[in-house]
């Protein structure tokens, strides 16, 4: 799984989490925690159909408020309740956030990465994290 998800990370502009299980979940987070760890500095997006994410972003602010979170690290994904609203988020993507740990320091030559995501080829389109090869989306 660490594979797959490391070549998504190469080869995506960003990453759009749709509703799901426990799969996409740990695929959201790795997602988010790259970012926050300087692996990639894509956008992170939620599309939080029917309020489906509201718990997690509700667990995501608690953290921020006991001080888990930064507040700058808070920033690192965006969310939308519709695909147009959450694309239009996702261009307007500015990162805020600063790194916690070097980059140089985790595994960047294994994902194909230069400093802050750069693979330095072409990108395809954003790949969506889960949904696609698990059917509804879930897992």
């Amino acid at each position: 799984m660490h594979q797959r998800k490391a070549e998504m990370a190469r080869q995506s502009q960003a990453f759009i989490a749709l509703p799901g299980g426990y799969g996409t979940m740990e695929e959201l987070l790795e997602m988010i925690t790259w970012c926050q760890l300087g692996i990639h500095d894509k956008p992170v997006g939620l599309l939080n159909v029917d309020g489906y994410y509201d718990p997690l972003l509700a667990l995501f602010e608690k953290g921020a408020a006991e001080g888990f979170i930064s507040t700058d690290c808070s920033q690192i994904f965006v969310s939308a309740p519709t695909a147009s609203e959450l694309l239009t988020k996702m261009e307007q993507y500015t990162r805020v956030h600063q790194e916690v740990a070097p980059a140089t320091s985790w595994e960047i030559s294994e994902l194909g990465y230069g400093r802050g995501g750069d693979a330095g080829a072409a990108t395809p389109p954003a790949a969506a994290a889960g949904g696609a090869e698990e059917g509804k989306g879930g897992s």
